[in-house]
């Protein structure tokens, strides 16, 4: 265990034992992955600073409920995706993808490319959609994943692996259709 990750677990035993200071020095230091985590899923800013938000008051109010203190990261992570997912179900239908053109992605990718790589993936079944923003988006492993959404790491291959089939022909087909 590294040194960073040994004084992230005692942080984390701290905030266990109900250390405000030591919960906030926690979140301060997952601050912009929580950001960049939940604008993945709700594409605005002031959605997703409201799941961020929400995610850390679930977060501390559960706080007690971790139980292994070097997933906290994953458990954190776990909860803003249900958050945001939360979210996503309540806001109504025509919402799109228009919403942001600035939408993360690869840099060195152009703001067409982004825009047709996000409609693909919005295309693709939540659970697909899931897996797919935390590998390639957040650069999650298989394990983390894994333990993000409670599936079973073969499982998160398995979708992985059907998501970059489905988005490879979706992509296609959005070539040709543009060609035309």
């Amino acid at each position: 265990m590294k040194k960073s990750e040994k004084q992230e677990k005692a942080l984390v035993k701290k905030a266990m034992r109900g250390s405000p200071k030591a919960f906030g020095d926690l979140i301060e230091a997952q601050q912009e992955y929580l950001y960049r985590m939940a604008y993945l899923y709700v594409r605005q800013e002031a959605d997703a600073l409201d799941v961020v938000q929400e995610s850390i008051l679930k977060a501390y109010k559960s706080l007690k409920t971790l139980r292994e203190p070097e997933h906290f990261r994953t458990w954190l992570t776990k909860i803003l995706i249900n958050t945001a997912q939360d979210l996503l179900r309540k806001r109504k239908p025509e919402a799109s993808l228009a919403e942001g053109p600035d939408l993360p992605a690869p840099e060195e990718m152009s703001p067409e490319e982004r825009m047709d790589l996000h409609w693909a993936v919005a295309q693709l079944p939540e659970k697909y959609q899931d897996v797919v923003k935390l590998k390639y988006f957040d650069g999650c492993t298989i394990r983390e994943i894994s333990q993000a959404t409670g599936m079973p790491e073969g499982t998160v291959s398995v979708y992985l692996r059907r998501a970059i089939g489905r988005l490879q022909i979706l992509l296609k087909e959005e070539a040709v259709c543009e060609r035309k």
